[in-house]
């Protein structure tokens, strides 16, 4: 697997993509297309929050009629077309009915997704205008601007690909990403499109997929809050011409390698990118009984205001952290117990280790931080990535709308 220096999402082949300021957002672009040469096969993974968004809707629909076919999609920022009744979904079926008509793609086969303000409707004038303009634009290099025009918070870019052998050909996969608060999964603010040019069986994408997503993208947490809009998604268009990847096989094997690199890799990003963070922070739960139960312990630390306040202000206030991660409704043993933070350990089989208060302080010092909490009831483990609450995400958050 070899990593690529300044990846764009067409570096598959068989994708073109164009992007543009349409005039969503103050600033920045903020409306891609992206085209597969082809009808590509999909894997797509929307937010469990029981409000959705317009265009997750209407996906949810056309995906059940292709048979999770994909060919086109269309995303913009600045707007969530969320909470916006039958004018929202009126204006995302024009706005596929629109694209699809100038790029020549079935609406059926394309994919609208929006991320920004809840509540407000599509200018639906900016929409066409840009519409009018990208579909003459689509080109591979076209693929740079995209990873730009999905953004909000987020104060980087968030793009990645490798490139791997199947059986002597080679195989590229390529990603992009949006999130920076309203994260937690299922799945996070988190917009995240994956194009692939390998040739692949459709029911082993859709388990790879789904494996990564549910440890990669759902292992994540900036402030505990799932999106309207979260959308995963990876197309595969089999234009590298590969030997089809199959199930049980070396080549499945590397497939899921690279794909669980580069969609952990995205996940990573969007914590490091999380909204006034200044701490990326791994929390490990070690020797328990279920994943499930360490998945639960490990957000229940996550997502404690009270921890992660003392992470931003570098207290070494472990207790919070113990205490948090037992009042989720997992049973264990605190006397059997091990906290480490950052490789020391700070409690030991239910008792504290003595540490000079400045030692502790300067354990908290570093932007990154590993908190490993080993419970000792079983074989299982889990690990989320977060952040700390500074006060920019109050600030932030305080004011996005105005």
């Amino acid at each position: 697997m070899n990593f690529i220096q300044n990846p764009k999402i067409t570096d598959p082949q068989g994708y073109t993509a164009a992007a543009m300021r349409a005039g969503f957002k103050r600033k920045r672009k903020d409306l891609c297309i992206i085209k597969s040469e082809v009808p590509a096969k999909s894997s797509v993974k929307f937010t469990k929050n029981m409000v959705k968004a317009a265009p997750l809707l209407v996906a949810m629909e056309s995906l059940k009629k292709t048979g999770n076919l994909l060919q086109a999609l269309i995303i913009n920022s600045g707007n969530a077309n969320a909470g916006t009744g039958q004018q929202g979904l009126a204006d995302t079926r024009e706005t596929i009915r629109l694209l699809a008509e100038k790029i020549q793609v079935p609406e059926e086969l394309t994919l609208a997704s929006s991320t920004g303000v809840i509540g407000e409707l599509l200018d639906m004038e900016k929409m066409r205008n840009g519409i009018e303009t990208l579909s003459s634009e689509l080109s591979v290099a076209g693929g740079f601007g995209c990873a730009e025009a999905i953004l909000t918070t987020d104060t980087v870019e968030k793009s990645f690909g490798v490139k791997l052998d199947i059986l002597g050909v080679e195989v590229t996969i390529s990603g992009i990403a949006k999130g920076s608060g309203m994260i937690q999964p299922n799945m996070a603010t988190m917009l995240a499109f994956v194009t692939t040019d390998a040739e692949i069986e459709h029911e082993l994408l859709e388990r790879i997929f789904t494996e990564c997503v549910e440890k990669n993208f759902n292992m994540i947490s900036v402030d505990g809050h799932t999106s309207t809009n979260d959308t995963a998604l990876i197309m595969a268009n089999g234009q590298a011409y590969n030997p089809p990847i199959q199930a049980s096989t070396p080549e499945a094997e590397v497939f899921q390698e690279a794909l669980m690199y580069l969609t952990r890799e995205m996940a990573k990003a969007i914590i490091r990118d999380g909204e006034g963070a200044t701490k990326f922070v791994t929390i490990r739960l070690e020797q328990v009984n279920s994943f499930a139960n360490a998945r639960k312990m490990a957000f229940g630390i996550a997502n404690s205001a009270l921890v992660k306040t003392a992470l931003f202000g570098q207290d070494p206030n472990w207790g919070r952290i113990l205490s948090a991660a037992g009042m989720v409704g997992v049973e264990f043993d605190p006397d059997r117990t091990d906290l480490e933070i950052n490789g020391t350990f700070i409690y030991k089989a239910g008792n504290p280790i003595r540490l000079d208060k400045s030692v502790l302080k300067q354990l908290m010092a570093p932007p990154e931080l590993e908190i490993v909490l080993t419970v000792n009831t079983g074989a299982e483990a889990a690990t989320v990535y977060t952040t700390d609450l500074s006060y920019d995400y109050v600030r932030i958050n305080a004011e996005y709308h105005t």
